[in-house]
């Protein structure tokens, strides 16, 4: 049994019409609130679990400033994995945590990943390395040694290794470190269980980008990243012969049903992707 689950601020209707068309026997879904204030609109509780959990209860537990854009504050994903560590009682396989700005083609895109990939503790688009020796990657087997590297500099203030002093991955981590992004991953339990092992023992979380994967890679869990994620980033320019309403990152023929998208922050635009190319 695996399990889906949207990271949501304040969903709109359209999130859960969605995601009650991926449950099944084989999906529990799930979506998690970041704004306890939100009034839901109607959904259907039999096929759709809702989180929504006191941030006060939550962040107590050192679930908290996984999202750099919240510092210091408990997010939707803090509360998802509070909730899968300390409540639920459910041994998944899988769980995947997706964004709501994540496109989702098809109703079959989740299921036929997992199909094609069955294991790996934590599956993202990709990482890039940060580390003031590369020679260090030596030490670790489930590494991508592809993967772009940075030398660490505390002195460098480029993106690639922005806020790194600023958000003291030093005090917490060991070299090498791993980024990349979150918005849309597959965990297993074991990396769960690391998650609730480090809010337990530092009564907080780190940036989600750079916690996840590094503390994959340092407990030796798997990871994978698979083509079929390769398409989620940070932001992406539009052709501008072909723009639908201003938002929209990529051109038509790059929408394929077995691809997860992001951004498309529009929802009434996935919708109407979903539409324009019949997937179900």
């Amino acid at each position: 049994m695996n399990a889906i689950v949207f990271f949501c601020f304040r969903p709109l209707k359209r999130i859960f019409d969605f995601a009650k068309l991926l449950k099944n026997s084989d999906y529990d879904i799930f979506v998690s609130i970041n704004d306890n204030s939100y009034i839901l609109p109607d959904y259907d509780n039999s096929a759709i679990t809702v989180i929504k959990l006191d941030d006060n209860q939550v962040g107590n537990a050192g679930y908290f400033n996984s999202n750099n854009n919240m510092r210091y504050k408990v997010c939707s994903r803090d509360k998802a994995f509070y909730y899968f560590n300390r409540i639920s009682n459910t041994n998944y396989k899988h769980i995947w945590f997706i964004e709501e700005d994540v496109f989702i083609p098809t109703t079959k895109t989740i299921s036929d990943i997992d199909s094609k990939y069955p294991e790996g503790d934590f599956m993202s688009n990709s990482y890039f390395i940060v580390d003031n020796d590369i020679n260090n990657l030596n030490n670790f087997a489930n590494i991508n040694k592809q993967a772009p590297f940075i030398q660490y500099d505390k002195t460098n203030k480029f993106y690639q290794s922005w806020a790194f002093e600023d958000l003291h991955f030093k005090d917490f981590l060991q070299f090498p470190w791993l980024k990349g992004m979150t918005c849309a991953i597959r965990v297993s339990m074991n990396f769960l269980k690391m998650i609730d092992i480090f809010a337990s023992k530092y009564k907080i979380l780190l940036m989600d980008e750079v916690l996840y994967p590094t503390l994959s890679l340092h407990n030796n869990l798997s990871i994978v990243n698979p083509v079929e994620l390769s398409s989620i980033v940070f932001t992406r320019d539009f052709n501008k012969d072909d723009i639908i309403r201003n938002n929209f990152y990529w051109n038509y023929d790059d929408i394929r049903p077995d691809y997860l998208f992001h951004p498309i922050k529009d929802l009434d635009l996935q919708v109407f992707l979903r539409k324009t190319y019949n997937f179900t």
